[in-house]
């Protein structure tokens, strides 16, 4: 049986079992609603029986559906048993890690990271990108663990570990912040443009949020991938924009061209956690985080403090 089950479709279907909704099945398992009817309708042609019976609302289970829930649960618990301890049997070495990291934390504190990670790897890949497609990759098993400010609903299935946190701070190019002494987001918007972040992204939707509470709605007139692109449009006296500390760090940020400084309001902040499927990979998660602490404290904070004193202390590891 085993062999023409798959475990990954065997697991959607629990889940939409569970909840009886595959809309909130997919939402649990951040997935798209067609990704997890696409799964139980492969699960349904390997075993030779429909599962699900889609006329019915709430969502009902066929005879054979009830049949595979009360056995599957099993047979998911049982291989996840065998990996954990094959994991265990392998002590700290880790034959493949899959790692993904939101862009501005895997070109800072990331290449360090991995420098640590290799003696305990035999195979490490590594991934960067926008955070939502990390979580839904963490969630198919195409990534073993993520980096991510965004993470992704797993319930019980996930463990999480807080990195660092770190606050939203103004960006402005240095005659700007000449000219405007105690700028206010209002008098930044009326002055010059808002350099923004793609607003499809984790950090770009926080900062639109932000900007529409205090009621300041720049026009949508640029807007940029990457951070280091994003900060070298400040640089050149283009606009402005709000940024976090990495970002600074992944731009290699020169002060002589932009001024950082405090939001002039309410603060606003982002948490960078690691998550992983829970007790797969024993006790590293946690190496990982405090490996984090100290490479920030060692090799950042002095980096910070030279883009601008008070950036040394505004960011707070775990």
């Amino acid at each position: 049986m085993l062999q023409v089950l798959d475990l990954k479709a065997l697991k959607v279907f629990l889940t939409v079992a569970d909840l009886a909704s595959m809309t909130a099945a997919a939402k649990r398992l951040d997935l798209s609603q067609s990704a997890v009817s696409q799964a139980i309708r492969q699960l349904e042609e390997h075993v030779g029986a429909v599962l699900v019976d889609r006329e019915r609302r709430p969502l009902a289970l066929t005879a054979a559906g009830a049949a595979l829930r009360e056995r599957g649960a099993a047979l998911v618990a049982e291989a996840e048993s065998v990996y954990k301890s094959i994991r265990e049997q392998a002590g700290s070495e880790a034959q493949l890690l899959r790692l993904g990291m939101v862009d501005s934390f895997a070109a800072t504190i990331g290449p360090a990271l991995l420098t640590t990670l290799l003696p305990s790897t035999v195979h490490l890949r590594v991934a960067s990108g926008l955070s939502p497609g990390l979580g839904a990759a963490l969630v198919a098993r195409e990534l073993d663990m993520i980096v991510t400010t965004d993470p992704p609903d797993g319930a019980g299935a996930l463990e999480r570990h807080r990195l660092l946190t770190e606050p939203f701070v103004l960006l402005m190019p240095r005659s700007l912040a000449q000219a405007l002494r105690a700028p206010t987001l209002a008098a930044l918007a009326a002055a010059a443009p808002l350099v923004r972040f793609n607003v499809e992204s984790h950090i770009g939707v926080a900062i639109e949020r932000y900007l529409h509470e205090r009621d300041v709605v720049p026009p949508n007139r640029l807007q940029i991938d990457t951070a280091d692109c994003l900060v070298a449009m400040v640089a050149e006296g283009i606009g402005w924009a709000l940024v976090t500390p990495l970002c600074l760090l992944q731009a290699r940020a020169a002060s002589a061209a932009c001024v950082a400084a405090p939001l002039p309001g309410p603060p606003l902040a982002r948490d960078i956690t690691l998550v992983a499927r829970k007790g797969e990979y024993g006790a590293l998660p946690q190496r990982m985080a405090a490996t984090v602490t100290q490479l920030v404290d060692r090799e950042w904070r002095p980096t910070l403090a030279r883009i601008a004193p008070w950036l040394a202390d505004a960011v707070v590891t775990a």
